[in-house]
């Protein structure tokens, strides 16, 4: 068996007895020692319903040599898939005891484990270790780090990151206001809004609930308009009449949900939640 005839076999792979016959075949021609062929034996059990979480280990502890994009496979397989972030990280642990070297996919894995267990202590350490292995600059993985730091309420933190950043992309910019409006930092959020180069229908609704929760009306409204003009979304209107209700402006809120209404958008739950509420 090839590296191209294992892909292909995988592709056709439909039933349990045939996934077993495929990896009996790499075992006996040998080719379950070529990195590049384990890693796709792994990605494909870790993701099919096929094969058993617990065969996929088994046969990751079998392999003698596993590549980077491997280890990873199985470090999400059990975030992703088994949500087990702590068995995620522990693995890393051996994959460093192993001498392996991670790659800029790696990072980004394990500090959204972190993230999901709201652990500081363990993302400052992998944040040493993204500055020890070289991927400090990686885009990719200094968002990761910046949500991190938000979401474990160190806004310091998350703000140096993104200020050390040498690229932002728009994924930056939505993070670090993402954490300052999940802080209520009204100042700083509108201040990394009006400093983004391209503000996009998730920062202005961010905008929207932050300003409707502090009952800036006004300023709500102004950014409702200004998204009216270019992507707006069920979200913004739904926020939007969020808003009214939470300020007690019942008029407005049923006004907008007709227009709502009028300009065929999808009416939600929440929006009908906040109109019921008006009503009563």
């Amino acid at each position: 068996m090839k590296v191209w005839t294992l892909d292909a076999a995988l592709q056709r792979c439909q039933w349990p007895r045939h996934f077993r016959e495929i990896l009996s075949q790499t075992i006996l021609t040998g080719l379950i020692s070529d990195p590049y062929a384990a890693s796709r034996l792994i990605n494909f059990s870790t993701r099919s319903a096929l094969v058993p979480f617990d065969y996929s280990l088994r046969i990751f502890d079998h392999l003698h040599n596993p590549n980077p994009f491997t280890w990873n496979t199985i470090m999400c397989a059990h975030f992703e898939l088994q949500n087990n972030p702590h068995q995620a990280i522990t693995l890393y642990k051996l994959f460093l005891a192993k001498h392996a070297k991670p790659d800029n996919y790696t990072y980004p894995i394990l500090l959204q484990c972190c993230a999901a267990r709201v652990s500081e202590f363990e993302g400052r350490e992998l944040h040493a270790h993204v500055v020890r292995f070289g991927f400090h600059q990686d885009v990719y993985v200094r968002n990761t780090l910046i949500n991190l730091y938000a979401i474990c309420g160190r806004m310091s933190s998350a703000r140096q990151v993104f200020e050390e950043s040498l690229v932002w992309d728009l994924v930056s910019w939505n993070t670090v206001l993402a954490g300052y409006v999940q802080a209520g930092n009204v100042e700083e959020a509108e201040r990394v809004y009006r400093g983004m180069p391209e503000r996009n229908t998730i920062a202005s609704n961010s905008m929207i609930v932050l300003f409707g929760r502090k009952g800036c009306v006004e300023k709500v409204r102004r950014i409702f308009d200004e998204v009216r003009g270019r992507d707006m979304d069920m979200v913004s209107w739904s926020a939007m009449v969020s808003c009214y209700e939470q300020n007690e402006m019942c008029e407005e809120a049923l006004v907008l949900f007709v227009e709502m209404k009028a300009s065929g958008v999808t009416v939600d739950e929440i929006v009908v939640v906040s109109v019921v509420s008006v009503c009563s």
